[in-house]
This record gives structure tokens, C-alpha cells and sequence, in this order.
């Protein structure tokens, strides 16, 4: 049989290794980096409700595959936004709608779950709903033809 302990210098590699693990992606992926951890749950967490609700095995791969393409387009917004000053605006323009649009789906999931009272997630569903479609930017207006003026009467 083979037996496990817990060791302190077990401890300090692991924890070490998380510390390293969380300054790459600080420095590289998304800053702040518990940011980037809690979008990766909340995406894991709305896979597994969804496949719960629909009855659908869950297959790892794919949520690997998810979670590596959302890490790589965050990686891109996040180097773009930081060091080119045009693009700014670029993090949070990749991060709000991932979040909208899982955090919508994991309280939808829930409340077919039961995990979250019908009439409350319906109601928080919407609210993200509205809000979302409130800050899509809208075009700007036509300008009104300004009218010619008439001319003086002599």
C-alpha cells in the first residue's frame, strides 16, 4: 500500500508553484489574475449546469478547449490594451461580454436546476439582459438638415 504524507516541503512547492503559476498570468494573461480564475470558474460552472440541465455527458476536452481559447483571446486583449495606448479599452471590451453571457446561462441553468428559485433567476436574467442591451452603444443620430434661411424681403 502506498501511503501519502503531507509534508512541509510539499507544501512549499505547491504553494510555490500556484505563486508562479498566478504571476504569469498576472503578468502575461489578465491582471488582476483572481479575475482571470474567477471567469474560468464561472465558465466551468455554467458548462457543468448546462450539461446537467440537458442531460449531456460532460466531455472534458471540449471545456479544455473552451477555457484554452478564452485564456488566448484574454492573453491578446490583455497585451493589446496594455502596451499599445490606442487600444485601451480592449480588456474590459473581451471580458464583459464572457461574463454576461456566462453568468446569464449559469443562473438560467440553476433555476432549471432548482438550485435557484424560478421567479429569482428569471428576474436576475433579465436584469443582466436589460443592462447588457442598455450599454450596447447605439449609432449616432442623423443630423437635422438645418433649414435655408428665407430670403429678406426688400
Amino acid at each position: 500500500m502506498l501511503r501519502f504524507f503531507l509534508t512541509i516541503e510539499m507544501v512549499q512547492l505547491v504553494a510555490i508553484g500556484v505563486a508562479g503559476l498566478t504571476g504569469f498570468i498576472e503578468k502575461h494573461v489578465w491582471s488582476p489574475a483572481y479575475t482571470y480564475y474567477l471567469l474560468l470558474v464561472l465558465v466551468v460552472l455554467d458548462v457543468l449546469t448546462n450539461n446537467l440541465v440537458e442531460g449531456k455527458p460532460l466531455r472534458p476536452r471540449n471545456l479544455a478547449l473552451r477555457l484554452v481559447g478564452y485564456t488566448l483571446l484574454l492573453a491578446l486583449a490583455h497585451g493589446f490594451g496594455e502596451h499599445e495606448k490606442g487600444l485601451f479599452f480592449l480588456t474590459q471590451l473581451v471580458l464583459a461580454p464572457f461574463v454576461l453571457v456566462h453568468m446569464r446561462r449559469l443562473i438560467i441553468s440553476l433555476g432549471k436546476l432548482g438550485m435557484v428559485d424560478s421567479d429569482v433567476a428569471e428576474l436576475l436574467s433579465k436584469r443582466i439582459k436589460a443592462k447588457a442591451e442598455e450599454e450596447t452603444p447605439v449609432a449616432a443620430p442623423e443630423p437635422e438638415p438645418t433649414p435655408e434661411p428665407e430670403p429678406a424681403a426688400a
